[in-house]
């Protein structure tokens, strides 16, 4: 492990995924959860998700999600949704800086 973290830094970077990568592992994910607990309702929601260029437009739409799964579904279940989907934004950095969870 140690070796691999190395050879990362070499070429300049230290194993975060690049930004494309994590804006589609994201929003993937945040789409999915508009498609099993929003219902036709999520339209606005889905269309920011979609047309999201940075990642930290993204980050500012966890809240959003949020709502949406705890109307359908409960705060706790919302709770477990938004968790699961903040855990894929740790690895990206913000121009060098890493995204304050």
């Amino acid at each position: 492990m140690r070796i691999r973290s190395s050879f990362w830094a070499v070429l300049g970077r230290d194993g975060a995924d690049s930004h494309d990568v994590a804006l589609e592992r994201v929003r993937t994910a945040m789409l999915r959860v508009t498609d099993e607990f929003g219902g036709k309702q999520n339209g606005r929601l889905d269309m920011q998700i979609s047309e999201a260029r940075e990642i930290a437009e993204l980050w500012h739409l966890r809240p959003d999600l949020m709502q949406l799964v705890a109307a359908v579904r409960g705060e706790e279940v919302a709770r477990e949704c938004v968790n699961e989907i903040t855990v894929l934004f740790k690895k990206h950095h913000l121009g060098g800086a890493s995204l304050r969870l």
